[in-house]
C-alpha cells in the first residue's frame, strides 16, 4: 500500500463522539499525522465555519475544511473559501417549492448563513450546527420571505429533517430525486441532504488531493453514514467506522472502532503506520 499522504474524515459520528467532542486519543494521533507530514481534512454537512471552530479550539489549524459536504471548501480553519458550488437557481426554486408544499421543516445552507423555515413542530426546534452564529449574529435567517430573499444570492445545500423513518420520507425523496441537477443524499434516519448534482464529499477530497498535488492512492478516507459513501469509495483507502452504516460498511476496505472509541485514531494509527 503506497504511504498515505492526505486524510480525510467526517464529523458527526465520526471524528466527534456521542457528547460532540474530538477526544484526547483523535487529537493526540492526528497531532502525529501532521508531525509527520500528512495533510489532513475534516469534509462534514456543517458550515465551515462551525467545522472551524471545532478544529480551532482544538488548535488543529494545518486541516483543511470541507464543508457542507464539499460544497464549501477551504485551505485551513477560517480561511477563505477556495471553491463553492450552488445549486443552480430553478434547481433550488424548485426543490423549495416541494418542501414548502408539504409544509415541512427545512434548511438552505449558503456560505456564510443558514436560512431556517420551521414548516412542522416536531422538527421546529431542531439544531442546524454548534458554532454557526459564534461572532455571527447574522447567522441565521427564518422563513419563507427570507428564503425567497436569499434564495438567489446562491445555496450550497438544503437539508429536511423530520422524524426517524417518517412515511413522507421516502415520499418527498422520491419527489426530489427527479429534479434535475440535484444530488439526494442523507446524513442520519431523519433527514434529506440535498446537494449540486456532482458535488460530494468524495469529489471534495479528488478536489483536495489534485490541489496538493497528492495521487488518489494516497489518500485515506473515515466515515460513517450514507453521505460518506462517495468519500469512502472515492479514497485510495476507505475506512467505515464500527458504527457506520451498512452501505458505508459493504464499501470500505477495512472497518475500525466506534466513534466512541477512538476510531478515527485506531484507523491513523494503523493504516498510516509511520505516523
Amino acid at each position: 500500500m503506497p504511504p498515505i499522504c492526505l486524510i480525510a474524515m467526517d464529523m458527526d459520528g465520526t471524528l466527534l463522539n456521542r457528547e460532540q467532542r474530538i477526544s484526547g486519543g483523535n487529537l493526540l494521533a492526528l497531532r502525529g499525522a501532521v508531525k509527520a507530514g500528512v495533510r489532513l481534512a475534516v469534509c462534514s454537512g456543517r458550515t465551515p465555519e462551525d467545522i472551524s471552530y471545532f478544529l480551532s479550539d482544538a488548535n488543529l489549524y494545518d486541516c483543511a475544511v470541507l464543508g457542507l459536504n464539499g460544497a464549501c471548501c477551504l485551505e485551513a480553519p477560517h480561511a477563505s473559501p477556495f471553491i463553492v458550488h450552488t445549486l443552480e437557481e430553478h434547481t433550488a426554486q424548485r426543490t423549495t417549492d416541494i418542501l414548502l408544499s408539504h409544509k415541512v421543516t427545512f434548511a438552505a445552507f449558503q456560505k456564510n448563513r443558514v436560512v431556517v423555515v420551521c414548516g412542522n413542530s416536531e422538527t421546529s426546534g431542531k439544531m442546524w450546527g454548534t458554532y454557526i452564529d459564534r461572532n455571527n449574529p447574522d447567522a441565521y435567517a427564518y422563513g419563507e420571505e427570507a428564503l425567497i430573499r436569499y434564495r438567489n444570492e446562491g445555496i450550497c445545500k438544503i437539508v429536511y429533517i423530520d422524524r426517524p423513518a417518517a412515511p413522507r420520507l421516502a415520499q418527498i425523496r422520491a419527489e426530489l430525486s427527479c429534479i434535475a441537477g440535484l444530488h439526494v443524499t442523507s446524513s442520519w434516519n431523519d433527514n434529506l441532504e440535498l446537494m449540486p448534482q456532482g458535488v460530494g464529499k468524495g469529489a471534495a477530497l479528488l478536489e483536495l488531493a489534485d490541489r496538493l498535488h497528492i495521487v488518489r492512492e494516497q489518500t485515506m478516507a473515515i466515515g460513517d453514514f450514507d453521505n460518506d459513501l462517495d468519500m469512502v469509495q472515492a479514497a485510495g483507502v476507505g475506512v467505515a467506522m464500527g458504527n457506520a452504516s451498512p452501505a458505508v460498511l459493504r464499501a470500505a476496505d477495512f472497518v475500525t472502532a466506534d466513534n466512541d472509541h477512538d476510531g478515527v485514531a485506531q484507523a491513523v494509527l494503523r493504516y498510516a503506520p509511520y505516523v
